[in-house]
């Protein structure tokens, strides 16, 4: 099972890290990692760095997108997918977004791609990071998309 940390990022820092993701990886990976004891201090920092999301219209968005998906299953501020491949769970806050699925890449990436530019993925387990939409734009290059 991945976690993954979804962070909004401001223009700024999305501007300075774009082509440094490890940078702004490593920033995050210390607020993470941070003591009870330094807590305003980092939530100092992580207003410098990202924008809050709007939990009531993110909701919605995702609500929209997939209510009619027989695999979906919403409950206040969460989200679930349930197929025979993918098992993948949704909580969405003010400061960032948790998802926890079985896949590498989970339908919820997608929605969230939509949603939003400046969108940056961490999983401080796995020491993975990625601009979400480099990812798609990098998926786009299979066969099939391919001019012959």
């Amino acid at each position: 099972m991945r976690v993954y940390y979804v962070f909004y990022i401001n223009n700024y820092f999305s501007y300075v890290y774009r082509n440094k993701p490890y940078k702004l990886y490593k920033i995050l990976e210390e607020m993470y990692h941070i003591k009870e004891y330094d807590m305003v201090l980092t939530y100092k920092y992580y207003e410098q760095i990202a924008i809050p999301f709007d939990k009531q219209s993110l909701n919605e968005y995702v609500y929209n997108r997939l209510y009619n998906d027989k695999t979906y299953y919403k409950r206040s501020n969460m989200h679930m997918i349930t197929t025979s491949i993918e098992c993948s769970k949704l909580v969405i806050s003010n400061s960032n977004l948790k998802i926890k699925t079985n896949v590498a890449y989970c339908n919820f990436f997608s929605i969230v791609n939509e949603y939003s530019d400046n969108i940056f993925v961490c999983d401080f387990v796995n020491k993975d990071y990625f601009w979400l939409d480099k990812i798609f734009k990098s998926d786009c290059q299979t066969d099939k998309y391919l001019v012959k």
